[in-house]
């Protein structure tokens, strides 16, 4: 395949894969859910769940957590032409510091799918809880507990190694490493999130969660889309 066949494809790949997982991250956790609705989390077993977690997927089926969870971790590879396209934006690809981000997004992309995948697990186990017999509830609890420490394991670890990539190519960005110009910075996805989160509170219901729960790869949206319809051809042009 010729380069600019590759770079194509890879800028459709980065487009495809962010509409994706906003679509996966609405149907998973795109909910807004006040504690207090709650009593049974928020009060009776507030000491035994987390209680923000617990509460979060109460309102969803498990057909839409289950969408959610699929068409995330399905479309998972993608993410990694989409790091190979932000690699090609280097001016020296051999340099240590364009290593070192394209192979620390490359190890987040892989990371992603199961922590994106296990909200569906604990959305699952807590509305368990919340529809059956008290009796059943301690074991559920626990379960709960189990899963909640897989998904921060999980999921944690993705977005750890997700920001150190993504602060390490804005920091190369502003350093002029890259092809960019530095107010590039300013939208990439990491740095770009942190605009974005304030923005959830201006919203009302639904939108609210569903910017919550998806503000990382809108943000990604936003910075693939800029790239693409504005230095493409910068892009194409360097070889």
């Amino acid at each position: 395949m010729k380069y600019s066949g590759k770079i194509n494809w890879s800028f459709a790949a980065a487009i495809a894969v962010s509409i994706c997982w906003i679509i996966g991250d609405i149907y998973v956790a795109g909910f807004d859910p006040n504690p207090a609705d709650y009593p049974l989390f928020s009060k009776t077993y507030a000491d035994q769940a987390n209680i923000e977690f617990a509460t979060l997927m109460l309102e969803g089926s498990a057909s839409r957590l289950m969408f959610g969870a699929l068409i995330g971790a399905l479309t998972g590879p993608l993410l990694l032409p989409a790091s190979w396209l932000v690699y090609r934006f280097f001016r020296d690809g051999q340099k240590w510091y364009a290593v070192f981000v394209y192979w620390v997004l490359m190890a987040g992309a892989v990371l992603s799918p199961l922590g994106h995948a296990g909200f569906f697990y604990v959305g699952e186990i807590y509305k368990a809880v919340y529809h059956t017999d008290p009796v059943s509830h301690p074991y559920l609890l626990e379960t709960g507990r189990g899963f909640m420490k897989m998904l921060n394991i999980a999921w944690g670890s993705a977005i750890g190694v997700l920001a150190i990539g993504w602060i390490s190519f804005a920091v190369c960005i502003l350093l002029n490493k890259t092809m960019l110009p530095r107010w590039m910075a300013l939208l990439t996805p990491f740095v770009l999130t942190l605009f974005i989160i304030p923005i959830k509170s201006l919203l009302s219901l639904p939108y609210s969660g569903w910017v919550g729960g998806a503000i990382f790869n809108i943000a990604y949206l936003i910075f693939f889309s800029s790239l693409l319809f504005i230095f493409r051809k910068k892009l194409l042009n360097a070889i």
